[in-house]
């Protein structure tokens, strides 16, 4: 570090090198009709010193007489001119087949001609990221990227997304892409909750790069493979996701700009399951209301409800209309009122204000944007604020040397609704009660009492299992809160150096920090192991600091070559602690803080890691034609043992334009490129995995939040029943890829397809070993994965008349996961899941299936085989004409898509522009565990037809005293009723897996938007007039779905961003979204 602080200092007070003598250069860059081009980029070749063209095309600049400028335009072949003795300059720019010129941010913050790149690299731009404003910034890469995939874990506001770049290439790595942002590499965590239980329970938490403010954002590059990021070394085994901010105006003239937004949503429920009405409360058709002693009045399987009618006992403390009992009680009573829980939802109201400040003036350069946000929920009570600053400048001391930097800051604040496997959840609460009970008591206010709590003055919950059991939802928004406030700080200093022409030097200093604080609360009264009440602090405390020195080196030779040379050292390091306060036994419920708990107990994890790297790349080009890549990271970690802790990252790209390179010049044809490349990544392990440890003590069931010692008071330790291997190495990856760039008809039809392969070794895994060891498993190097994939972009203009645009463009990918082994002697590995289905990986079987308990098939472990009706036993005995359930696990599906693809039409007229993306994601199961229990407990709209008869399709057989079927073949005839039994026993969720691992496929209408741009130089016909432009507009997102899942939105994941995905039990809904923009720019 003390070399790095020496060599800034001596970069800020350097004035050796002298660069010429300078002068001040002004010109306009125009198209080949003569109309200003605006916004081209102005570089002074072999330099990071440039500017932007104004909305005239109009640029100052100033560079020495020898200098060469580069001028170069999105959608224009870029031009050197020679300065000489010019003073002022008219450019010309001609029409470049397929974009030929244009920008694209690499790795390291890198801008490179997409051109001259052999891997395949996809832009967002900042109009596309802000069409319908959501919470986290990443939903709005959802159907724009060809192999990327972004899974939202619910319509929460403020909730996770997870990111799936191409396939999973880590058996216990979270397989997602690094973020980046202006060159500083970010942390994008979900830091999930201390009684989450494994995933299954708790809260949908955040992950943490929903903290950028999506107005900031200029553009993305998706870097796809591990070609594209391979100077990111390990961090970017997954790809990389590159954000780069808005800047201020152009170095060298005056500017002034303010540009105002403001948003309003109404986000909605967009699907729910299907509930029977027409059935009460009870079991075998008899009524069991909420003060019943049983424990059967948990179901909906009793009386029909219109024949069921109030005794009028305005008293009874569970309904005001009184007690439900058959019409013969009581001949002249209200009828029974079938409830909908559903108008427990409403509508989520947000408000988004962005205000920006940008301008120049010759040396200098800024932009400051203040943003708050305020998302409410579809849950009662639920929300999600932001507000944040960011402040980005550039500086130029000399012509040689400047320094640019950019910081954000921003706090957020949550209230996150309770969801999943968790008897204090909303989505659990809500779809097991019965038609006959009212969770809201008539009341209209969430927030009124008389809804969720008993009338008596004891406080007591309000459920339809008497007074708890399962927490009625308005219960748990009002007394079972969880909050979490964040403060964030993220940016960096740049600064670049040229003392020669060909030369430059770049350093570049940056870090990542913040604190959230978390606070849980369970109220005294509520269901399961919280009934005592509990409060929960955690402050989690994650910090990043990167350091990048760079040089990078270009000469021409001749006409016809041209080389750089780049060299490098990274430091990066990373530490993370989270402080853990849980309180046991609230005393009262008045006040919910954690002195107001009989025990608490105190606990404290971190970790540090840090890795030192140095990097180089070399880049050549011919003829402008052809262009060759190689680079190289040499990486140490602290991570890995110290005699296996450097591993060596080389990668190696092509590009090939044999258009140019053959002389084709074609109306058809008007561009051709091939491109190719290879690379070797490594993965490092997780920090202190090399040793054996002592953990927190804890036990579960699977159904519950569990028990986690601390526990009454009592501290609870064991060791790890992992064993630490201090001979562990990294993960290695090696990926090729070619692909090719066509262009037809003058840019009117563009295609980009690209095939992958990968093969990723040396995985790490726990393999189990004997248990007299004292040990269930020990981590090694021992599995293997590989994916391929195709993935195609097709840019379209079918239509292109005066006034009138249609642009198409169609993303279509596809990828083939397959883990090709796990270690000695085995075969399958499970992951997050609860009460017998697991997503796990299984050999020979894609990355992250389903397994778990299913029916008994004619080919065993086959579901797609005829299932083996029971022909033994007797009518009505629960098995005699039922399907078998199987003693053993089994494969039930792949939550992974065989495809995924999107459609995006934008239509403009004159100052209208119309956009609508539809996206598909097809050929993919999800266990929908809530369609399960619901089925148990008789809400769900199949256990309407109960009691009717039913012959299950499949053979008659049965199985031996060995597990062995026993069939003749014969189809079976069988006529069963569906009555109480069969959907609590095997037809129950609770039972067996596989009839609810159900297909997901869906298309849907992502996005929609219509606005129209009120230009001010047209409106007003003057040179300043006193708006640049205005543009509303209306917006929509998910406003259609179209899809054979049962539950909520198949696009949903209970586990929010872990690896974990394909499980729906009782999720938190998803959302459609409309809404009203306006932007004004001054």
């Amino acid at each position: 570090m003390k070399k790095v602080l020496l060599f800034l200092t001596a970069l800020l007070f350097s004035t050796v090198w002298a660069f010429g003598q300078q002068r001040t250069i002004t010109g306009k860059v125009v198209d080949q009709n003569g109309n200003p081009i605006p916004y081209a980029t102005v570089q002074i070749q072999g330099t990071n010193q440039g500017t932007t063209t104004d909305q005239q095309g109009n640029f100052t600049i100033e560079a020495p007489a020898n200098a060469v400028l580069r001028i170069s335009s999105l959608g224009y072949t870029p031009r050197n001119v020679q300065v000489g003795n010019q003073s002022s300059l008219t450019i010309q720019l001609s029409g470049s087949a397929a974009q030929l010129s244009e920008l694209v941010v690499t790795a390291l913050g890198i801008q490179r001609e997409k051109r001259a790149l052999g891997y395949s690299v996809q832009d967002v731009n900042s109009e596309q990221l802000t069409v319908n404003h959501p919470t986290n910034p990443l939903n709005e890469l959802s159907g724009k990227v060809s192999g990327l995939q972004i899974i939202s874990a619910s319509g929460a506001p403020g909730s996770a997304v997870r990111v799936q770049l191409r396939g999973a290439t880590s058996i216990l790595g979270d397989n997602q892409p690094l973020f980046v942002i202006d060159g500083i590499p970010v942390d994008n965590s979900e830091n999930l909750t201390a009684n989450d239980g494994g995933g299954t329970a708790g809260v949908g938490e955040a992950n943490r790069l929903l903290d950028l403010n999506p107005d900031d954002i200029e553009s993305i590059s998706v870097l796809k493979g591990p070609a594209a990021a391979a100077l990111y070394g390990s961090q970017a085994s997954n790809g990389a996701i590159i954000i780069t901010t808005k800047k201020g105006g152009p170095l060298g003239r005056k500017t002034f700009h303010v540009t105002y937004s403001l948003a309003f949503t109404d986000d909605q429920v967009n699907k729910l399951p299907e509930r029977q009405n027409k059935f009460a409360q009870g079991i075998f058709g008899m009524y069991l209301g909420p003060d019943a002693s049983s424990g059967l009045r948990a179901y909906s399987f009793g009386p029909l409800m219109d024949t069921m009618v109030y005794d009028g006992d305005h008293t009874y403390l569970w309904d005001s209309h009184g007690r439900l009992v058959g019409k013969s009680q009581n001949p002249n009573g209200q009828k029974a009122i079938v409830y909908d829980p559903y108008k427990f939802f409403q509508h989520g109201l947000g408000l988004v204000h962005n205000l920006a400040f940008s301008g120049s003036d010759k040396d200098i350069s800024y932009r400051v944007s203040l943003s708050h946000s305020d998302q409410g929920g579809v849950i009662p009570l639920s929300r999600f604020k932001k507000t944040g600053i960011s402040l980005n400048t550039d500086y130029r001391f000399t012509p040689q040397f400047s320094i640019s930097s950019a910081v954000t800051y921003v706090y957020d604040f949550a209230n996150r609704p309770q969801q999943g496997s968790n008897l204090n959840g909303v989505m659990l609460g809500l779809l097991r009660t019965p038609p006959s009970f009212d969770n809201s008591a008539g009341v209209t206010d969430p927030t009124d009492p008389r809804a969720y709590m008993l009338q008596d003055g004891s406080g007591r919950q309000r459920s339809y299992r008497g007074t708890g059991g399962y927490d009625n939802p308005y219960w748990t928004v009002n007394m079972n809160p969880f909050t979490d406030k964040t403060n964030r700080v993220f940016g960096n200093i740049t600064a670049n150096y040229n003392p020669f022409q060909w030369l430059t030097i770049t350093e570049r200093f940056g870090g990542d920090y913040y604190v959230e604080n978390q606070h849980q609360i369970y109220s005294k009264g509520s269901s399961g192991a919280n009934a005592a009440g509990m409060v929960f602090e955690d402050q989690v405390t994650n910090q990043i600091i990167n350091n990048d020195l760079f040089a990078t080196a270009h000469k021409k030779f001749g006409s016809d070559f041209d080389a750089s040379f780049m060299i490098g050292n990274n430091i990066f390091d990373t530490r993370y602690k989270r402080l853990h306060l849980q309180g046991n036994g609230l005393n009262f419920n008045e006040f919910q803080g954690i002195n107001n708990t009989q025990s608490q107990t105190l606990s404290l994890g971190q970790s540090e890691v840090r890795r030192y790297a140095f990097y180089s790349r070399l880049s050549g080009g011919y003829k402008d034609y052809l262009f060759l890549d190689l680079t190289g990271r040499l990486e140490t970690s602290s991570t890995l043992p110290t005699n296996h802790n450097t591993y060596f990252y080389p990668s190696a790209n092509l590009s090939f334009i044999f258009t140019q390179a053959l002389g084709i010049h074609s109306n058809v044809l008007s561009f051709g490129k091939l491109r190719a490349s290879f690379a070797q990544v490594g993965k490092d392990l997780d920090p202190y995995s090399l040793q054996t440890y002592w953990v927190r003590a804890s036990a579960g069931d699977g159904w519950t939040n569990g028990i986690t010692f601390p526990f009454n008071g009592l501290t609870g330790f064991q060791k790890s029943t992992v064993l630490g291997n201090n001979n562990l190495k990294a993960e290695k990856t090696s990926q090729y890829e070619v692909g090719t760039e066509l262009h037809f008809w003058g840019d009117r039809v563009n295609i980009d397809y690209t095939y992958y392969h990968y093969k990723s070794s040396n995985l790490l895994n726990q393999v189990s070993i004997a248990n007299s060891s004292g040990y269930g498993a020990i981590y090694l190097n021992a599995a293997d994965m590989e994916n391929n994939g195709h993935e195609v972009t097709v840019d379209l203009i079918p239509v292109k008349v005066k006034d009138f645009t249609w642009d198409l463009v169609v993303n279509w990918a596809t990828n083939q996961n397959k883990v090709l082994k796990l270690g000695p002697g085995i075969d399958r590995l499970d992951f997050n899941g609860f009460a017998g289905i697991f997503v796990s990986a299984l050999v020979g079987k894609p990355y992250g299936i389903i397994y778990g308990t299913g029916y008994v098939h004619q080919v065993p472990g086959d579901v797609k085989s005829p299932l083996i009706i029971d022909d033994q036993g007797s009518p009505g005995d629960g098995q005699y004409g039922l399907p078998i359930i199987a003693n053993d696990l089994e494969y039930l599906g792949n939550p992974n898509p065989k495809w995924t693809g999107s459609i995006g039409n934008t239509f403009t007229w004159k100052g209208f522009s119309l956009y609508v993306l539809f996206e598909a994601r097809q050929k993919y199961q999800m266990w929908n565990g809530t369609w399960g229990a619901m089925t148990n407990f008789g809400v769900s709209k199949n256990t309407e037809n109960r009691y009717t008869q039913y012959v299950f399709p499949g053979i008659q057989g049965h199985l031996d005293n060995n597990g062995n079927v026993i069939t003749t073949g014969k189809p079976n005839d069988i006529s069963v009723t569906l009555d109480e039994n069969y959907y609590t026993g095997v037809g129950s969720g609770f039972a067996v897996n596989e009839p609810y691992v159900q297909d997901a496929s869906w298309v849907r209408l992502r996005e929609a938007s219509l606005g129209y741009t009120f230009d001010g130089h047209k409106l007003f016909k003057q040179a300043h007039p006193p708006f640049e432009s205005i543009t509303v507009s209306v917006v929509g997102r998910n406003l259609w779905l179209h899809t054979k899942y049962t539950g909520v939105d198949p696009e949903t994941s209970l586990f929010g961003s872990q690896v974990a995905q394909g499980f729906d039990y009782f999720n938190n809904p998803g959302v459609k979204t409309w809404g009203v923009n306006l932007n004004v720019r001054f």
